[in-house]
């Protein structure tokens, strides 16, 4: 499944590196990943707005995904 957008991957690929081929998993995390770029933007829109310095806020949205963890257990 094939995207316009510049972040989202030809194809996506499983623990092991295999290609994921379910169209309909690719289809609901691409979607899933349009949501989020659309929230985040709407939120650096936001703190634009009231004056937040653009670098901090950048530094706060990277810290939040480095410090993500699997939260689901056995996958």
């Amino acid at each position: 499944m094939k995207s316009n957008k510049p972040f989202i991957p030809k194809y996506w690929v499983g623990k092991n590196n295999e290609k994921i081929s379910c169209k309909e998993k690719i289809k609901i995390l691409n979607s899933n990943i349009d949501d989020l770029q659309e929230m985040i933007s709407e939120i650096y829109d936001e703190a634009i707005l009231i004056g937040i310095d653009e670098k901090q806020l950048k530094d706060v949205l990277f810290e939040i995904i480095k410090n993500m963890k699997n939260n689901l257990k056995n996958v």
